[in-house]
């Protein structure tokens, strides 16, 4: 009722619409009207309330079931959401939906996260004005061809970036999405499987939309940047979520068929990491050398100063000036 609720205010923007006609076209009382319009303004939904009723002020920047599906053509992906105000994980929760038999291509996303996390444990910030969302998937493939899932998702955060906001988004190994050498969107996959056999998988996306970085921390501000703060303006997180399920499905339907020779070459066109010298730290070591290019199963190949070529499985990239 309250996304129906909303709906109808924004169609009358800017115009009041009495508390009467409101019960009358949801089928309430009028009793019901207001409390969830005290909901709404609690959630920051700017509502005047006067003699004349309700008024709407201005767009909210809220994520919706029902503006997401206005751009959703996906069949699997999103056919379920499960929208939150405040989770502590995404992938938490879509790990929990997912041992529960949840469907594949179910989406858990949140307007905040308060233990976010990136790769090797680390703290992901996910304050309201993000997309923090997470996608559950089910492929026959064995557990090791897991981060091949990462990539081609690397590639279509990039792809839908440009093509919705015209910026120059690129991809750093293995699973940053940049904008101006700055990191916009962190991929964190992370699979549930038994021996040699893939349970399901969880892919969480944390892409800094209509947030702020200026209150990160220095030793993260300096190397991340928003949509916002790119483009100057707010964007739709809707239409944004539901354009990059429109875009992982269809690379996952061409990655199930074994079309990942075809999703490389994209991910190659969109990597800003190859070519460049880059450090690589590893848990046992520390490598530098030329990026060479990605193989087939996702593995960064290095050039090293000696000559050699290295390939690497695992690891955090820093590329150096």
């Amino acid at each position: 009722m309250r996304e129906e609720l909303l709906r109808i205010l924004m169609q009358r923007l800017g115009s009041y619409i009495s508390g009467e006609e409101l019960a009358t076209k949801l089928g309430v009382s009028r009793t019901a009207i207001w409390k969830q319009i005290r909901t709404l303004k609690a959630r920051g939904v700017e509502i005047e309330v006067g003699k004349q009723g309700y008024r709407l002020t201005s767009m909210p920047d809220l994520l919706l079931e029902s503006e997401i599906r206005r751009y959703l053509k996906a069949r699997r992906f999103g056919r379920r959401l499960y929208i939150h105000e405040r989770v502590a994980s995404t992938n938490d929760l879509a790990k929990e939906l997912a041992r529960s038999e949840e469907e594949e291509g179910s989406v858990v996303i949140a307007e905040e996260q308060t233990h976010g996390r990136g790769r090797v444990g680390r703290v992901w910030l996910s304050p309201r004005g993000g997309l923090w969302f997470s996608l559950i998937l089910r492929p026959n493939i064995a557990p090791e061809e897991a981060p091949k899932i990462t990539l081609i998702f690397g590639a279509g955060v990039a792809k839908t970036l440009r093509r919705l906001y015209h910026v120059d988004a690129s991809i750093k190994w293995p699973n940053d999405v940049l904008i101006h050498d700055r990191k916009v969107c962190g991929i964190l996959t992370e699979v549930e499987a038994e021996l040699d056999m893939l349970n399901f998988l969880v892919v969480g996306v944390g892409i800094n939309a209509n947030n702020s970085t200026q209150s990160f921390p220095e030793e993260i501000r300096s190397g991340a940047t928003s949509l916002v703060e790119v483009l100057g303006k707010n964007v739709d997180r809707n239409r944004l979520l539901a354009e990059l399920l429109n875009e992982f499905e269809r690379s996952y339907e061409i990655f199930l068929k074994g079309g990942m020779r075809s999703l490389l070459i994209d991910w190659e066109d969109l990597c800003s990491t190859l070519g460049k010298r880059v450090r690589i730290l590893t848990p046992r070591e520390t490598i530098e050398g030329e990026a060479v290019k990605i193989d087939e199963e996702g593995a960064l190949i290095l050039k090293t100063d000696a000559g050699k070529q290295r390939r690497i499985i695992y690891g955090e990239c820093i590329h150096l000036r």
